[in-house]
C-alpha cells in the first residue's frame, strides 16, 4: 500500500528516526511541517495548498524487530473543483496504521518460505508489513503517503453538484414514467369492454 519511492527519494516532510533505540513504551513523533515544507508538499501532490498539517505518530516495537506506526493525521487541503475549477477546501482526518520489518529480518525470510505474509499479518492492521533498511525509518515520508491516499482525486464543490442538479428536467429526469400509460388502467378498460360485449 505504501510507496517505497517516497522513503528512498525523500519527502518534503522527511523525518528520519533511528528506531533501533526505541524505548519499551515506544515514542511519539509530532510531524508538523512549516509553511515552506507545506508548499513543497502541495506541489508534490498537485493541490493548491496544504495547511495546518499535524500528525502525532506513535512509533513502537512490533514482534521481535518490527516497528508499528499509529496515530491521527489532520490537515486542511485546498484543491480545484474538477467541474468548475474553483478552489475548494476540505478538512482531512485519518488514522495512520502501518507495520514495518527490517529488510534483513528473519520474519521476512519466513514469509518468503511459507507463502505471502504467513506470519506477518496483524489482525488489527489492514495491510501486511513492509520492509525498511535499518536503523532509520522515515516517519515523515509515511505521513506523506497516508495523506496522499486520503486526498480525494476528483474533488467536487457544492456549487458543482447544484449546477448538475439544476440542469435536470423535473419531468423527464425525476419522473421518467409520468407520461407513460398506467398498465392497470389499460386492464380495467379491456375488462369493461369485455363486459359490455357480453
Amino acid at each position: 500500500m505504501l510507496q517505497e519511492s517516497l522513503r528512498l527519494q525523500g519527502s518534503p516532510i522527511s523525518y528520519p528516526l533511528n528506531v533501533s533505540t526505541l524505548p519499551t513504551k515506544g515514542r511519539t513523533v509530532i510531524v508538523q511541517p512549516d509553511e515552506a515544507a507545506c508548499e513543497k508538499l502541495a506541489d508534490e501532490m498537485d493541490v493548491l495548498a496544504v495547511d495546518g498539517l499535524r500528525a502525532a505518530v506513535t512509533v513502537s516495537r512490533w514482534q521481535r524487530d518490527g516497528v508499528r506506526l499509529s496515530g491521527p493525521l489532520k490537515v486542511i487541503i485546498r484543491q480545484a473543483c474538477v467541474v468548475t475549477l474553483e478552489p475548494m477546501e476540505s478538512e482531512i482526518e485519518t488514522e495512520i496504521d502501518a507495520l514495518f520489518v527490517p529488510d534483513n529480518s528473519k520474519l521476512t525470510r519466513k514469509t518468503s518460505d511459507q507463502g505471502a505474509n504467513a506470519m506477518l499479518i496483524d489482525p488489527e492492521s489492514d495491510d501486511a508489513p513492509e520492509t525498511f533498511t535499518p536503523p532509520e525509518l522515515d516517519i515523515g515520508a509515511v505521513v506523506h503517503e497516508f495523506l496522499a491516499l486520503a486526498i480525494d482525486p476528483y474533488p467536487r464543490s457544492v456549487q458543482a453538484d447544484e449546477a448538475v442538479l439544476g440542469s435536470k428536467n423535473p419531468v423527464t429526469d425525476d419522473n421518467p414514467d409520468e407520461d407513460k400509460p398506467n398498465p392497470f388502467a389499460i386492464l380495467a378498460t379491456l375488462k369493461n369492454d369485455g363486459t359490455n360485449k357480453g
